[in-house]
């Protein structure tokens, strides 16, 4: 195993990447690993292929992506070679399409279990990129034990740092914050690095830094391989971005240069550029519709050591940068200046041991209009490489513990320069994400709130229709059944919140043996009703009332006091909101498989009637599944069983525009999965509400 030493002159060089500069071995593939002495149709080219991948492979990072293209060219001659099935792993590391590393690099493994040194750290990787945290714990512990302490610390590889953060990555992801994620698209994003966007204070403009390539003349940074950083403007048309240009040959050099804010009246823009004293933060100013010459910021802040993202309070008193300068507790910290009564700005500060950590923190962006400031880490309680975290200072000038944004904002991967709006509804930042369109992509995040919690009483649940009353459904005083004992079911049906009577609510009695309705009735202008019952015995009770969720529950009538002929039953209902989400637990299909079974005919059919009938509802159908498996496959199982849900309803006349589906793995549970009755809750169908 040999360690790269290298000068890192872009402001931003992904963790993950970082690691395989430092992990990989020179593993050669050779014509007698690849060679199969039987088969000699098509050795030629696949072998062509091989040299070709190689040398890019052995190039740097930057051109793994062209290398692994090769590579799977080669797999048609010869798919089973260890080597191959290794290098075709750690291709896939240093990409967004991750979740395929693990299949590679396992049949690598299985192949030869001395395949590389490191084969068991780059298992690791993979499993905990892919969330599969159990078994990156195992593949971690393995690495760490081939190894002494002094060899890791030489690597400064921590074994100890990855097994936590597969630990607070378990905490995380059975806790998902409610957003959704969407990636801005291929006009904005490209094959390459696109990272720190920023929006123009004013104007519909986004700039942001890419490593895409512009022309054939474009270099390369040695320290990954990758193309020089440069800025990119996009303008907004509508709903849309365009597609971007570089920005002004004023703020462009011929290294790098990457955008790194605005100020809050758009008059100034703050770059940084690696070439100046290790990497320096440059402004420029706007004059005349036109950008000066950038130029250093205040020499008190500026230092021989490398600063890189910096940001500004609303009113622009106070700022705040990182650096790696003297009195950093660790890599990169963030400091604090303000400015004194001469306008000048006093020597940083750094902001401390509770903030700051022995690991790099980056990307700090202050709040357009709070005090809080949010940065990313790869300390604290991180998941993996950098995570997004947000400080809060109080009226004392006090700031909180840094606080985790959780999952799915971050990953085991590099989440960093976060950018909250000043709703706190939205915000942009950039991720590796496996719908993404190459490396690092950016992304818009819609911030939905804390989630209205509901009162799932019964194993059926379902939307309460908005039904217009038709005289000859069931808007009238139902037909009393002929019985033979004259034994009444009475109560009432009150709002669970307020306490307030509902009238016009449909209750429904059903027979548990006969599996029909055998009562039906409204709740009067008092919101009670009263239904003649056959016997006393258990039943199965359905409620409806508009802008009210439907349930079904057991009723013990059995176990009740008969008074006067009469037996009460009380009932309340919870008012349908957006966001509320509903299992649908009568939805099956066949094992491992998306095919719906006939079983879920009824289900479906009440779901879609009750969609028909109320056309302006949306909603979003997820799957969920139990952990066993890997994370990869459960979410593509999970997804194709909410789309053939969804499939359903469209065949039924519901619009597609009124339907989402998403599969969520096995990261919302509702059960315990150490259980196998937890594991049958937990695989479900759900919906959930997102307008009306």
């Amino acid at each position: 195993m040999r360690i790269i030493k290298i000068t890192i002159l872009s402001l931003f060089i992904l963790i993950t990447n970082g690691l395989l500069i430092k992990a990989q071995e020179n593993l050669k593939i050779k014509k007698s690993d690849f060679r199969i002495e039987i088969k000699e149709v098509g050795f030629k080219n696949a072998w062509k292929n091989v040299k070709e991948g190689e040398e890019l492979f052995t190039a740097g990072l930057g051109t793994f992506p062209e290398a692994l293209v090769y590579y799977l060219k080669a797999t048609k001659y010869n798919s089973e070679c260890a080597k191959l099935n290794y290098k075709i792993g750690v291709c896939y590391l240093a990409t967004d399409k991750f979740y395929n590393a693990t299949e590679y690099l396992e049949k690598a493994y299985l192949k030869d279990n001395n395949i590389a040194d490191d084969v068991h750290l780059m298992l690791a990787r993979a499993y905990h990129l892919n969330l599969d945290f159990n078994n990156a714990i195992e593949n971690y512990k393995a690495y760490y034990s081939s190894f002494s302490v002094k060899e890791l610390e030489k690597y400064n590889i921590s074994v100890d740092k990855y097994i936590k953060e597969c630990k607070y990555g378990q905490e995380l992801v059975n806790n998902p914050a409610r957003v959704i994620i969407n990636n801005l698209g291929e006009r904005v994003n490209s094959e390459f690095d696109d990272y720190n966007p920023v929006l123009h204070p004013t104007l519909d403009l986004l700039y942001f830094t890419s490593r895409r390539s512009i022309d054939k003349k474009d270099k390369r940074l040695d320290a990954d391989n990758k193309y020089m950083e440069n800025i990119f403007i996009s303008e907004q048309a509508g709903d849309l971005w365009r597609r971007p240009k570089v920005i002004e040959k004023k703020l462009d050099s011929k290294n790098n240069e990457s955008l790194l804010t605005l100020s809050s009246d758009g008059s100034k823009i703050y770059l940084y550029n690696g070439e100046e004293n290790g990497g320096d933060i440059l402004v420029s100013e706007l004059k005349k519709d036109s950008w000066k010459s950038p130029k250093g910021i205040s020499g008190r802040i500026l230092s021989k050591d490398k600063e890189t993202t910096i940001t500004f309070s609303p009113d622009g008193k106070e700022m705040f940068f990182v650096s790696n300068q003297d009195g950093s507790i660790g890599g990169m910290d963030i400091f604090y200046s303000k400015l004194n009564a001469k306008e000048k700005w006093i020597d940083p500060i750094n902001m401390g041991a509770a903030i700051n950590t022995i690991y790099d923190e980056e990307a700090v962006s202050w709040h357009p209009k709070e005090d809080k400031l949010y940065f990313s880490s790869q300390g604290h309680n991180s998941m993996g490489g950098y995570d997004v975290f947000v400080i809060e200072r109080d009226e004392n000038g006090m700031w909180s513990s840094p606080l985790n944004l959780g999952y799915p904002i971050n990953t085991p991967s590099d989440d960093i320069f976060f950018k909250m709006d000043e709703t706190n509804k939205q915000a942009y930042y950039s991720s590796v994400r496996d719908n993404g369109y190459g490396g690092k992509d950016l992304y818009k995040i819609i911030i939905l709130g804390e989630e209205k919690e509901l009162k799932l009483k019964m194993d059926d649940i379902f939307l309460a229709w908005n039904h217009k009353p038709i005289d000859d459904l069931f808007y009238y005083a139902p037909t009393e059944l002929k019985v033979d004992t004259a034994l009444f079911m009475t109560g009432m049906i009150t709002d669970s919140k307020t306490g307030e009577l509902i009238i016009l609510a449909k209750i429904e009695v059903i027979d548990l043996e006969l599996s029909q309705v055998i009562a039906t009735g409204l709740t009067d202008t008092t919101g009670t009703y009263q239904i003649k019952i056959p016997k006393k015995k258990d039943y199965g009770v359905e409620l409806t009332a508009k802008d009210y969720l439907f349930f079904v529950e057991i009723t013990n009538l059995s176990q009740k006091q008969v008074i006067e002929s009469k037996i009460t039953a009380n009932f309340q209902l919870d008012k349908i909101d957006v966001g509320a989400k509903m299992v649908l637990d009568n939805i099956f299909f066949e094992t491992n498989k998306a095919t719906i079974k006939p079983e879920s005919t009824t289900e479906l059919e009440r779901l879609a009637t009750l969609l028909i009938e109320n056309p302006t509802i949306r909603l979003e159908i997820s799957g969920h599944t139990d952990n066993v498996g890997s994370y990869r496959a459960n979410q593509k199982l999970s997804e194709s069983r909410a789309k053939s849900v969804v499939d359903y309803m469209v065949s039924k006349g519901v619009g597609s525009s009124r339907l989402e589906y998403k599969g969520y793995s096995f990261n919302q549970p509702i059960a315990d999965n150490g259980t196998a009755e937890g594991r049958s809750k937990n695989r479900r169908v759900e919906f959930k509400v997102l307008s009306k």
